[in-house]
């Protein structure tokens, strides 16, 4: 080897061994700092074990070959031109040494990049290893489902992997023959015409290659229940009846020939039955798979399709809603008829209360404006929930002030960055409905320090190192210089991180790794640095989770929850696989469970992993995989169990799904009779989907609770109304539960087909086409300011629908969006007015506002009220009114002097 590509080597190989090495060591000391070192080894050992079984595996079969090939070249001898100045002679001991040891290097060469594929495939290898039955059989083989989820893939790598391998190595000796041979090399020459090893080394690779073949058909057979052919996903007529057969015969037939190579290496076989053979399973592909299917669909299926694919058809029903935990749907007739009155808006006070106005794409932009106190906070989303407080359960919004990713100016150094800047502080909470007299949110959690309007909001420790985003890369706590706490007035409040989140940099060596792993000499020469001092890294919450378990889908939604006087991040996670029968694919998946639920500690950083769904087999098989990772439903703290959200990613999945599935009969599928879908909504000029949105509402009673005449409780759940295919009405909704009780039981309420219910998109066209309504929104346009009107709520009261929509004026240079006007439309009635239950009022009339709460005391009798009560007479009333109706109408023209003179004139009536 040449002195300077071993000096090359030398250096090169040494810092890949170290990187890698480095690496893996920086990755053992966060996982076991974070109490997951188990499941750090298991992932490790099982991917070194199966690359290293696949390196032996192909090292044993290509260093066979290449020393079979160094063998024959060593008979070749070279016979003339036209390469008659070169001396060649393989025969001789030190030019034959130099040949096998380089076609054995490349050999363990090619066997390493083999097993990478292997090194890559640990999660198909640890499901089959750990595989679970399913419980349920496909209807074709008869076999468990989890046969497909978590054997199947794993002997179909094995398959695909080793068929390449082993037809590559065939391809590779039939040129090296074919090259040397055409160059007039006389032992290779006489070696394709008269001498065996040479022929007998390919036809044993050729052998090898279609058994693994045929083995390959033999799995094809199953996979025609994933075939997407026929008119829906799975194995169809001609799948059945054609495919089936033809794989059959095909498999039979390559498996005989690969016999017959194997048995020429000894004896002479008829060329005219290879011959045939070879024919045979080129025929049975061919017209198996191209031509006879084809053909049997045109001419015998698709005139007679509903009849011939019933029972295919009845079988993609039942497995799709199996694979997308729609099976178990509560189906309800809901009459929505248009008799809802004062006493049932009166009866269902708490849940017109938590009716949401707040659109989060606009609230996180109040947020901003008004709650991130500095420019070095930031809030990036705003999240839904409920909590207890002041006596009622509300609706409330919720964001994290986290630390950002960008600091100002000159502020922005690496002492600032790396050791001061560390964490955000306290949240933003508001009810949903609430807003002051500005049309902002009235925050019942805000500031800095935090103000926390009620006793139960009281977070001890609202310090957030650990956030929705990843804030910059790495961050080191406790150092010689104090971080930034928190601003209070003119002077800022500085600590010490006092948590155990993050690697100790205790001695030299940490040092040395951290720097070498984040390339920055900083944090070996830093003096602020010391024993005491924590390195956090992978602070994101999702990032966090994917080190951890990166098989594991996450929810795209992370949401804060404020328990146990701390923070915490609350994070679905889902099981998927690609691999279930006749389930029809959404995106890369075709089978979803959302079985865990993560909990991160916004302050230390801790995870931790709860089981919501224990009949989930994909979950079983990592539970048996890794014992110590996921903790039983029954640990869950119950402060927490009551802030979990059904998650609105798989509320989306699964209603495109049951849009067209709930049809389960045949028929009635194959002619998308009833074929659903999501409707549409105006936002910001634009016609959008309607996304799914969170209630604290009380559902209709279902049948056996209504024959008792019970009434629904008040619960936090996610509906969605649905809409007939291209039409605008509203033909049913659905609720998915996110109370403990009943966590994750979907309820759809069917209406009725016979009578129009007003679907989003019409509500949107009738206000739309109001004149006075349309007329003022216009005029608001035109005068420097934008009109955004927010989401439009369904919202179910009773046997009735109320829809809700909240109107938002964004004034020109001012991005703090305040909310203006609530329009509620219920039946042919649309009011608009600056409350909800102002417009409500209008509609229902007086009795739908709320009514006064007395002082706590003894309440006092008719007669005591008779005596305290004022006396207010009508026409004192109408005088108010009046001055109110004058005022309106001041404020809608910009006429300011009319306005300020109304007001002090209705003051005075008012105080009179």
């Amino acid at each position: 080897m040449p002195r300077r590509l071993r000096l090359i080597l030398y250096i090169i190989i040494p810092l890949i061994v170290l990187s890698l090495s480095s690496t893996a060591i920086f990755e053992w000391l966060w996982m076991r700092q974070v109490g997951y070192e188990g499941v750090f080894w298991t992932l490790k050992l099982a991917k070194l074990s199966l690359g290293i079984l696949a390196f032996l595996i192909a090292g044993v079969f290509l260093v066979a070959n290449a020393r079979m090939l160094a063998r024959e070249l060593r008979w070749a001898t070279f016979a003339g031109t036209p390469l008659q100045d070169i001396e060649l002679n393989l025969g001789e001991p030190k030019q034959y040494g130099r040949v096998k040891k380089v076609l054995t290097g490349a050999a363990l060469f090619f066997a390493l990049l083999f097993a990478l594929t292997f090194y890559l495939g640990w999660d198909e290898s640890l499901r089959f290893l750990w595989n679970e039955p399913f419980g349920q059989t496909d209807p074709i083989f008869g076999k468990d489902i989890g046969f497909y989820m978590f054997q199947l893939p794993f002997w179909e790598m094995i398959q695909t992997s080793f068929a390449l391998l082993v037809f590559i190595t065939l391809l590779f000796l039939l040129g090296i023959y074919s090259t040397l041979r055409l160059m007039r090399f006389e032992g290779i020459r006489r070696g394709f015409h008269g001498r065996k090893n040479v022929r007998a080394h390919l036809k044993l690779n050729a052998a090898l290659w279609l058994l693994l073949l045929a083995f390959g058909l033999f799995l094809d057979r199953y996979e025609i229940l994933f075939s997407s052919q026929g008119i829906v996903f799975g194995a169809g007529f001609t799948d059945v009846k054609i495919v089936l057969p033809a794989l059959w015969i095909a498999l039979v037939t390559v498996a005989l020939l690969a016999v017959f190579l194997v048995v020429s290496t000894r004896q002479a076989v008829s060329r005219r039955m290879m011959g045939a053979a070879v024919g045979v399973a080129v025929l049975a592909w061919v017209l198996g798979r191209m031509v006879l299917p084809g053909l049997v669909q045109q001419f015998l299926v698709e005139p007679n399709e509903l009849e011939l694919e019933t029972p295919y058809l009845e079988h993609n029903i039942a497995m799709t809603r199996l694979a997308y935990n729609l099976h178990d749907v509560t189906e309800i007739e809901y009459e929505a008829d248009d008799t809802l009155r004062i006493g049932d808006i009166q009866k269902n006070r708490d849940a017109v209360d938590n009716i949401r106005l707040w659109d989060p794409r606009l609230l996180i932009q109040t947020y901003k404006q008004l709650q991130e106190i500095r420019t070095y906070y930031e809030f990036f989303s705003v999240d839904n929930d409920r909590y207890e407080y002041g006596g009622d359960v509300k609706q409330v919004m919720v964001s994290a002030r986290e630390i950002s990713t960008e600091l100002p100016g000159q502020a922005n150094n690496w002492v600032n960055r790396r050791l001061q800047f560390t964490h955000g502080y306290g949240v933003a909470l508001s009810p949903v409905t609430e807003m002051n007299s500005q049309g902002e949110p009235i925050l019942v959690v805000k500031d800095l320090p935090p103000d926390y309007g009620y006793e139960e909001l009281t977070v001890e420790n609202p310090a957030i190192y650990y956030g929705e985003e990843e804030t910059g890369g790495y961050y080191i706590v406790n150092t010689g210089i104090q971080e930034l706490h928190y601003p209070s007035g003119d002077a800022n409040v500085y600590n010490s991180y006092e948590g155990q989140g993050g690697l100790p940099i205790r001695t030299l060596f940490h040092r040395l790794l951290y720097a070498w792993e984040l390339r920055d000499m900083n944090i070996l020469l830093s003096d602020y640095i010391h024993s005491g001092s924590r390195l956090q890294i992978w602070r994101s919450v999702q990032e966090r989770i994917e080190r951890i378990t990166p098989f594991l889908e996450l929810d795209r939604d992370p949401y804060l929850v404020l328990g146990s006087g701390r923070l915490y991040w609350v994070q679905d996670a889902y099981t998927t696989s690609r691999n279930f029968p006749y389930s029809q694919p959404f995106r890369n998946f075709n089978y979803i469970r959302n079985s865990v639920k993560i909990m991160v500690d916004a302050f230390e950083g801790t995870v931790d992993y709860y089981v919501v769904d224990d009949r989930d087999p994909v979950l079983q098989v990592y539970r048996s995989i890794f014992p110590n990772l996921f903790k039983a439903r029954e640990d869950i703290p119950p402060e927490l169990e009551r802030h979990f959200r059904y998650p609105q990613d798989l509320f989306e999945i699964q209603l495109e799904r049951f849009n067209r599935y709930h049809m389960t009969n045949p028929q009635v599928f194959y002619n998308n009779e009833d074929l659903w879908t999501r409707p549409f909504e105006k936002y910001g000029g634009q016609q959008l989907i309607m996304e799914p949105y969170y209630v604290l509402a009380r559902l209709p009673a279902e049948p056996d609770d209504a024959a008792e005449g019970a009434r629904g409780v008040l619960e936090f759940m996610l509906i969605s109304p649905l809409t007939p295919e291209n039409r605008d009405n509203m033909i049913s909704w659905m609720a998915a539960k996110s109370d403990p009780e009943e966590y994750g039981r979907l309820v759809v309420y069917k209406l009725p087909k016979q009578r129009l219910i007003y679907g989003p998109a019409q509500i949107e066209a009738r206000i739309d086409q109001d004149p006075e309504i349309s007329q003022q929104l216009a005029l608001w346009d035109q005068r420097g300011s934008r009109v955004i009107r927010g989401n439009l709520m369904v919202i179910p009261i009773e046997n009735s629908f109320l829809y809700v929509e909240p109107v938002f004026l964004l004034a020109e240079g001012v991005d703090i969006p305040q909310l203006q006007r609530v329009i509620v439309a219920f039946g042919d009635d649309i009011a608009m007015e600056p409350t909800l239950d102002e417009s409500l009022a209008e509609i229902f009339g007086e009795g739908a506002a709320p009514a006064a709460v007395a002082p706590e005391g003894d309440a006092p009798d008719s007669e005591e009220a008779a005596e305290v009560a004022p006396v207010v007479s009508a026409d004192d009333l109408e005088r108010v009114r009046a001055l109110w109706s004058r005022l309106r109408e001041a404020f809608e023209a910009g006429d300011w002097a009319q306005y300020g003179e109304v007001m002090e004139e209705l003051d005075r009536a008012i105080t009179e």
